[in-house]
């Protein structure tokens, strides 16, 4: 049986399941675990999306997050792409890391959220990894706990299902999440078409919304033009050196980042802009890549320029429904 698109629209409630390659390992050391939680929270702060739970597993992962102004396949995508380049680097491998399509259930919010919070806490003790789910260092639980330093976990969000004060919602999160037994249940992988876990009225409604938005979600109609001037201007070049026909460097750096903002941002296909640079889809693409993994970086020019010209559009214009880019 075909897979059916997925259902996406802004506040959007999945728990996504993402394999590794033939099964094989996506974490190999401790540094691969700070490693991707390090880009999960980068993303989640660039797009906005909350995260309810998450579990690292040695082949796998699970995650709990609510979907803001970017949609899941955005998000996954960037995820996926900028660790996986992160890993066969460390490790001198090549090639995919991440089985070919992660599973993403679009779950009935209010009738899952608590109980798939505490299943994917118990998954490293089903696993055998651990006796109790605190003992598992990469995962939610632990994160609100354990660690000092910052949370990767949405803590407000979560915090605010058990109670209005930290001290106390800890406690009954924490009840909440030993209290329940660690085996697996089928009964979250019992879908509405294929693609929903809820009540049949909200899989219809769910699907009749999705069927709607395809291809839509909340973007700024910035024009390319305008794009290119931001970004020269965040830069201190000229316009026509981004426009240049040339291989110099700077300009090929500027085009990544206005193709980058204008994919992501402006709502703008690869066609699109391809055309206004003249230049294949194929260069487009790698230059946009280039700039996902500095931002992946968190640091330099490029991520810089990148948020100033984000903050620019934000400031000057309105955000509105357009066709995303397929």
């Amino acid at each position: 049986m075909a897979r059916k698109p997925r259902i996406e629209f802004p506040g959007a409630f999945y728990h996504v399941i993402a394999r590794g390659n033939n099964k094989q390992k996506i974490f190999a050391d401790d540094e691969d675990y700070r490693s991707f939680l390090e880009r999960l929270t980068f993303y989640k702060e660039r797009f906005k999306f909350i995260i309810y739970g998450y579990v690292l597993m040695p082949n796998h992962i699970h995650l709990l997050l609510e979907t803001g102004e970017a949609p899941l396949s955005r998000i996954m995508q960037s995820l996926q792409f900028t660790y996986t380049q992160k890993f066969n680097h460390r490790h001198k491998k090549a090639g995919h890391l991440f089985q070919g399509r992660y599973k993403a259930i679009l779950c009935q919010k209010e009738s899952y959220l608590l109980e798939l919070i505490r299943y994917i806490a118990q998954n490293p003790v089903r696993a055998g990894l651990v006796k109790r789910p605190i003992d598992w260092r990469w995962g939610s639980f632990y994160d609100l706990l354990r660690l000092k330093d910052g949370h990767v976990i949405s803590v407000d969000e979560v915090l605010g299902l058990f109670g209005h004060r930290p001290a106390t919602a800890i406690i009954a999160m924490q009840k909440h999440i030993e209290r329940g037994k660690a085996e697996h249940n089928e009964t979250y992988y019992k879908l509405k078409d294929q693609r929903v876990l809820g009540t049949d009225d909200f899989a219809e409604e769910s699907i009749k919304i999705g069927d709607a938005m395809t291809g839509d979600f909340e973007y700024y109609d910035v024009e390319i033009a305008e794009v290119v001037k931001i970004v020269a201007g965040c830069m201190g070049i000229g316009v026509k050196q981004i426009r240049s026909v040339t291989r110099e460097r700077v300009g090929a750096k500027a085009r990544g980042i206005v193709a980058y903002i204008c994919k992501t941002m402006c709502g703008r296909t690869a066609k699109e802009v391809s055309e206004y640079f003249g230049r294949s889809e194929q260069i487009l693409s790698r230059l946009i890549r280039g700039v996902e993994l500095k931002l992946a970086e968190r640091r330099g020019k490029t991520a810089e320029c990148v948020r100033q010209t984000s903050a620019s559009i934000r400031r000057d214009h309105k955000p509105c429904l357009v066709r995303r880019m397929k």
